[in-house]
């Protein structure tokens, strides 16, 4: 009896012990592998780092618990290595930093530090260095100017359509609604992994709110902004966007809407009227341009799950 006393209670303390380093093994002075991309090791050190990173430039992070925010440090690592082994494969032809100034200061102004010499100090609050984070920044910039070389071709806006409509809505009306929306883009295989991952997201909306749930879970590059998409004009939304959109109130978010590469949500911020004594030139180059980014959105997340599975990917 003595004996399986003894087995018992060391069952106990090493499933307790087993536990206990699982969740501190991320902070541990000792190096762990926890995955490898192809020949590209990620340790315990790397992602107790990136974790500092993802809090930092999202403050709204720091009352999500931490071992949640582990595992999303561990993807965003992965994610960005597969981004880094394609950008490298294309070096030449992409001009490099075209607008790296522009992004980065975005950055920091996004969390309201006004110069980089404040942001420098800030990050030293997280033991982050300024090249760290501009190295980092730097994949995401030159991501998105590999999405624009490979894809630019491929962007189908039919601009007489397009005037078309937007004549027809600055007509319709004296005024029109200005939307400020967030959103959550995701993809998934099947309709029944699309209800699952939108359970998913939906109990983190309310459990952690959408701007953080968008961080987490959404695949669009917006996603490093909290979901942000900024102040659009409802002429320069789709249709089917407008009419979701009608459907609900400020700080309410959309059922799911099929877009190309996945499914996106949407949630109203703010909303507020504004006259229709636009000038046309400038409100026709702003729904061109919206157009054209939200292609170049859906193209890079098609692009990155095509590549990610040629991409050998071992998590311990």
């Amino acid at each position: 009896m003595i004996y399986k006393h003894y087995l018992k209670k060391l069952l106990i303390f090493n499933i307790f012990f087993l536990i206990f380093n699982f969740n501190n093994v991320y902070s541990s002075n000792q190096i762990i592998i926890i995955a490898k991309v192809d020949n590209e090791i990620i340790t315990n050190l790397d992602i107790e780092k990136e974790y500092r990173y993802l809090i930092a430039l999202n403050p709204g992070l720091r009352s999500v618990k931490k071992d949640k925010l582990i595992k999303i440090a561990k993807q965003s690592i992965i994610k960005e290595k597969v981004k880094q082994f394609e950008i490298l494969k294309y070096n030449e032809t992409i001009v490099q930093n075209a607008y790296f100034e522009e992004v980065f200061k975005g950055f920091y102004e996004g969390i309201n530090i006004n110069s980089e010499k404040d942001f420098k100090k800030y990050l030293s609050e997280y033991s982050l260095s300024l090249d760290y984070v501009k190295k980092k920044i730097n994949i995401e910039t030159l991501w998105n100017e590999l999405i624009y070389a490979k894809f630019k071709n491929q962007i189908d806006i039919d601009e007489e359509i397009l005037k078309k409509k937007l004549k027809k809505k600055l007509s319709e009306n004296e005024t029109q609604h200005s939307y400020l929306i967030y959103e959550v883009m995701f993809s998934s295989e099947n309709k029944n992994d699309l209800k699952k991952k939108y359970e998913v997201i939906k109990n983190s909306i309310n459990e952690i709110g959408f701007e953080k749930t968008a961080t987490i879970y959404s695949e669009s590059d917006s996603s490093k902004r909290n979901g942000k998409v900024g102040w659009v004009n409802e002429n320069q939304l789709s249709d089917i966007i407008k009419k979701e959109l009608n459907k609900i109130n400020i700080g309410k978010y959309t059922n799911t809407i099929p877009v190309a590469g996945g499914s996106l949500i949407l949630k109203i911020k703010d909303k507020k009227k504004i006259k229709n004594n636009l000038n046309f030139d400038e409100e026709f180059n702003k729904s061109l341009s919206f157009e054209r980014n939200r292609q170049l959105n859906q193209f890079s997340t098609i692009y990155f799950s095509k590549i990610k599975n040629n991409v050998n990917i071992d998590e311990k």
